[in-house]
């Protein structure tokens, strides 16, 4: 039986820590920092996790996310978001993923790009 990225990599143990050390990097970069201003870091963890463990296949956590509408007041670019993804794979690395799984971890999230910028693949 083939089993999911997200039983892969640990499961939710795994991603609360992703999520906890990827947002102490991502926090600490001064670009992407201002966005995060009058947020709640633990609700926005809460929800990174939700996304994360839905994205990476958890059947449990099939939660809707309307990314283009959680980012759309932000403004972000194409350089937010490579920023973002850079901090995600150091700390893929950093909590001790293997390189393989780190590369398709990227590149499922990067299928969201297009949701998160509001911007329309060619094929749409």
């Amino acid at each position: 039986m083939a089993t999911t990225l997200y039983e892969e990599i640990g499961g939710e143990e795994k991603i609360r820590r992703l999520v906890t050390s990827f947002y102490q990097h991502v926090l600490a970069d001064p670009i992407l920092q201002p966005f995060f201003d009058g947020v709640s870091i633990k609700k926005l963890e809460n929800m990174q996790i939700a996304f994360f463990s839905a994205a990476l296949g958890n059947a449990e956590n099939t939660d809707d996310f309307d990314l283009y509408q959680a980012h759309a007041h932000l403004n972000l670019n194409i350089e937010h978001l490579t920023r973002f993804t850079n901090h995600l794979l150091s700390t893929l690395k950093e909590i001790g993923i293997e390189e393989e799984r780190c590369n398709r971890i990227y590149e499922r999230i990067a299928t969201y790009s297009n949701d998160i910028l509001g911007e329309s693949s060619v094929d749409g």
